[in-house]
């Protein structure tokens, strides 16, 4: 499958783990096999613009959010497993527990540029 498959299917994945929902869980709220969702998660198959969507809506997001460009394009598969972990802890995160976090990053770059 062609690399808009996958990175849609990471971002599923991704979304998912951070609603805390298992691939059965999220399985039968779409009324769909699990193993089906693994393969979506996975790139493996051509999900149609009615699946996408039922898939965002059960997850509370915009299905564009599963569109967007994939900042995960990268060689370095380290990086690229820290930012999905951080991907996953902020989404969790409240509005006012983001800002926090927000703003103690900001400090911690400042102090770095000293």
């Amino acid at each position: 499958m062609s690399n808009i498959f996958l990175s849609v299917g990471k971002k599923i994945r991704l979304y998912r783990k951070a609603s805390k929902l298992t691939q059965e869980e999220l399985g039968e709220q779409l009324q769909i096999d699990y193993s089906y969702l693994g393969r979506i998660e996975r790139g493996e198959v051509n999900i149609t613009l009615e699946t996408l969507s039922k898939i965002a809506n059960a997850l509370h997001i915009a299905p564009s959010q599963l569109l967007e460009d994939d900042r995960y394009y990268s060689k370095d598969k380290t990086k690229i497993e820290i930012l999905e972990k951080i991907d996953t802890a902020l989404f969790s995160l409240s509005s006012k527990e983001l800002e926090v976090l927000h703003r103690l990053i900001k400090d911690a770059l400042m102090f770095k540029k000293l």
